[in-house]
């Protein structure tokens, strides 16, 4: 049964800030963190909005993982949000609007919420009307919106709501600042940051919030050259907005999900480009032996064509599950090596071969060997090549 926020005891109210102090240090999601308050308060959605002060980009999205609200955020990061009037006005108000809780029913009147687009075709086919919230300035040009989304049958915030949010808001404010120093502390060198030196293509070590650990030296080559992606305030970021946006989906996606769960983001800036991917994957630490750090990160990795020479085993056996061995065996193949010739070259048996040739077919659809070699040659240009010497 939902707690009333009018009647919230103060163990309670010790527990959910706890509770974002706790999600400050990593030891506990922000998006369990904001359990409690989702509770509290009888929302629809408590959402933590960051975005970029000065351009209005969405970065980051965090929010309790209710049922329907997964699909909710996804459509907001890829149709919607451009088009949210309530954001418009808090971007409006500048720096006046930080700091200060703004309440959608006092600017927008039923009036204005008939004849909307973003309140008819999407707020209220997810079941919420009402609006509370405030944009706390985290950095310089960084901004995270705490957002109180209330159903039509609840409605907007008493006075005493009011009084509790904002109490609780200057809480969330000081775990966010703390949020982000515990971050830069952890940028700091980790036994896996050598693993990846040696790869030649970019590759950025990151939170779900964007928030780059590591980049290794093709990744700070890939930001100079600015054609694919960029770094603002520690952030990665792609050129294309769409792909962008498609970024911030793919890790709220990717938040909860096992190790090695992948997701992958179109980086082209503009559709005629030729293919170029960010491929994400989730690290876990226990799977990792802690060489990453002690919280779940992601690994980005781009795959520029403009670094292209041979396939690269790494790559196809992100892209499309094979094992290191079968990996190996169908960069063979798409050099136009025979069954004979790769059990040579890779100082193993021909049946052993034709295992793995085998395994390739299935895992590409492959019916036969030449229709492999064409699936694998026309993507060329998703993968990048490991420079001589690389591992």
């Amino acid at each position: 049964m939902p707690l009333s926020a009018d009647h919230m005891d103060d163990q309670r109210f010790d527990t959910i800030v706890s509770d974002l102090y706790r999600a400050a240090t990593g030891a506990m999601s922000w998006n369990d963190a904001l359990s409690g308050i989702h509770q509290a308060f009888g929302a629809v959605a408590t959402v933590l909005h960051t975005y970029d002060l000065a351009a209005g980009r969405l970065l980051a999205l965090h929010a309790p993982d209710h049922v329907g609200l997964r699909d909710a955020l996804f459509d907001y990061t890829a149709e919607y949000g451009s088009i949210d009037p309530r954001k418009r006005h808090a971007m409006s108000l500048g720096r006046d609007g930080l700091d200060r809780w703004l309440h959608c029913h006092e600017v927008f009147d039923e009036r204005f919420v008939a004849r909307d687009p973003f309140y008819q075709h999407y707020l209220l086919p997810y079941g919420t009307r009402f609006n509370s919230n405030i944009t706390i300035p985290i950095t310089a040009s960084i901004g995270t919106a705490f957002v109180l989304e209330l159903p039509a049958s609840r409605g907007p915030l008493s006075p005493d709501e009011r009084a509790l949010a904002q109490r609780l808001g200057v809480h969330l404010a000081d775990a966010l600042r703390a949020h982000e120093r515990v971050r830069h502390l952890t940028a700091q060198a980790l036994a896996g940051h050598g693993l990846l030196q040696a790869f030649a293509y970019p590759m950025w070590l990151m939170d779900s919030d964007r928030f780059v650990l590591y980049g290794n030296p093709a990744a700070h080559a890939a930001v100079q050259s600015e054609s694919h992606v960029g770094l603002a305030n520690g952030r990665l970021a792609l050129r294309n907005a769409t792909g962008d946006l498609q970024l911030t989906a793919r890790l709220h996606a990717l938040g909860p999900a096992r190790h090695g769960a992948r997701a992958v983001v179109d980086a082209r800036r503009i559709p005629t480009d030729p293919p170029t991917w960010l491929h994400l994957q989730t690290l876990v630490p226990g799977e990792v032996l802690g060489a990453f750090g002690e919280r779940p990160m992601v690994l980005a990795t781009l795959f520029d064509p403009a670094r292209v020479h041979v396939l690269d085993p790494f790559a196809l056996a992100d892209m499309f599950g094979f094992t290191p061995a079968e990996a190996r065996v169908a960069v063979q193949l798409a050099e136009g090596r025979t069954g004979a010739e790769i059990a040579i070259a890779l100082g193993c048996a021909i049946s052993t071969v034709r295992t793995h040739i085998r395994n390739v077919l299935s895992k590409l659809g492959a019916r036969r060997v030449a229709d492999a070699v064409r699936l694998l040659r026309q993507g060329e240009a998703l993968w990048a090549a490991v420079q001589p010497g690389a591992s």
